[in-house]
């Protein structure tokens, strides 16, 4: 018959870091799922759309539809940092909005009209946008600076200001260029997420076989029982 003496100390410390293994492999395999269904909505957000349509009927789901047409823009623009392939400024310039109602009053739009490359210097002009709320600001994310133009956060208060609107007049959601599949659903696809759980259940496999390794090494742990000559032998010594 199997003979298994654990040894107590590495038992406990094995079974903590199997749980904590197999937790990662499932946690990778659950973002897996969710990425996909995130890739499978923006894939089935629909045809371009008007501003006014995207503004005054906007699509139910997370992301919006292509937004194309005219764009009537004030000449100021604000630079706002973003990362996409390179780090660079979105620059932000101001657009009456569209309006929804007769008689309502002017209500206005940030829209991302180029990206200009922190690098170079290169600016490329954006001719397709996506309509939809701004992110938050981050816990590390520096503070604006409106006196050098420099904006690393959405604040419509602020920004508001230095276009000289009113603040109430802005719109809670923006224009931005629309590039195809977000950076954050393209840099790490269902693929990588499902590699980085193989990799944290094949962790798991290993130290399972490690720990019955060193066990089966120590004598600790047999499959079968010995045999009467190897008693006799071990009696001898």
């Amino acid at each position: 018959m199997p003979s298994f003496r654990p040894l107590p100390v590495l038992t406990v410390f094995t079974l903590a870091s199997l749980l904590l293994l197999m937790t990662l492999g499932s946690w990778q395999m659950q973002r897996m799922a969710w990425k996909s269904d995130l890739i499978a909505a923006y894939e089935a957000r629909g045809a371009a759309v008007s501003f006014h349509e995207a503004i005054c009927s906007p699509a139910e789901g997370l992301f919006s539809p292509p937004v194309t047409g005219p764009v009537p823009l004030t000449g100021q623009t604000l630079r706002l940092y973003t990362l996409r392939e390179t780090a660079g400024w979105m620059r932000l310039a101001l657009m009456r909005a569209p309006a929804c109602q007769v008689g309502a009053p002017p209500r206005y739009l940030l829209v991302e009209v180029a990206f200009e490359d922190w690098a170079t210097g290169e600016q490329a002009p954006v001719r397709t946008w996506r309509v939809e709320t701004p992110p938050a600001a981050g816990l590390f994310t520096p503070g604006n600076d409106p006196d050098t133009n420099a904006w690393y956060s959405h604040d419509a208060e602020t920004m508001a200001a230095a276009f000289g609107i009113d603040p109430a007049a802005l719109l809670d959601v923006w224009a931005r260029a629309d590039n195809g599949l977000p950076l954050t659903l393209s840099q790490t696809p269902p693929a990588k997420h499902l590699g980085y759980a193989l990799t944290w259940y094949g962790l798991a496999l290993a130290l399972v076989a490690v720990y019955l390794a060193l066990h089966a090494s120590r004598g600790r742990l047999r499959l079968s029982k010995p045999s009467q000559d190897g008693d006799k032998d071990k009696k001898a010594e």
